[in-house]
């Protein structure tokens, strides 16, 4: 009987590539992986072959790499195509461009409060995907700049927000009998 539950189980986490009903590669799954076996006719395998193969189709398909690795991908014949062969190549990406540009980080002279509630920072947030089991959809936060103490606050609905902070400006001042002085959205 046990054997029978594992046959089972195998035959389930089975992954099949199938064009027009015709099974081009099979195979099953082992750990996080799926390891495939191929059946590509001859016809279907010379279409892939002849498809235009450029480098800058190929840089954007890989995921961006650097130009010496496409150059090596193309020369080795593992993209596919052994006509087309090349030093090395070179070509403008803006994306790559872009995700190599530095950004400007945050000054230095930032201001810092100086005492409890001189400085609070405020986010709303919502609609959460998971709804909670007393229906909260959204949450507010208050969070002092001064020791990062920070207060949540959940909500039904966003219209909450404005009764929620005069609830905080009610505890501020009753609790710890100060004032908010700045409040940054």
């Amino acid at each position: 009987m046990m054997i029978m539950m594992f046959c089972f189980l195998v035959m389930i986490v089975l992954c099949r590539i199938k064009v027009s009903e015709k099974i081009l590669a099979k195979g099953p799954k082992v750990g996080r992986l799926f390891f495939l076996h191929f059946s590509i006719p001859p016809i279907i395998f010379m279409a892939c072959t002849t498809v235009n193969h450029k480098s800058k189709i190929w840089h954007k398909h890989l995921g961006h790499p650097k130009p010496v690795v496409l150059s090596h991908l193309i020369n080795s014949s593992l993209l596919g195509n052994k006509d087309q062969s090349s030093s090395y190549i070179f070509f403008y990406c803006s994306t790559c461009k872009l995700g190599k540009s530095k950004s400007f980080s945050f000054p230095s002279h930032s201001t810092r409060a100086e005492k409890h509630f001189d400085l609070i920072h405020s986010d709303a947030w919502g609609i959460s995907p998971i709804i909670s089991h007393a229906h909260y959809k959204y949450f507010v936060t208050f969070i002092d700049d001064y020791n990062k103490y920070t207060g949540i606050y959940f909500l039904h609905s966003k219209c909450e927000v404005f009764s929620i902070f005069q609830r905080y400006v009610a505890y501020v001042e009753t609790q710890f009998s100060s004032g908010i002085k700045v409040l940054k959205v």
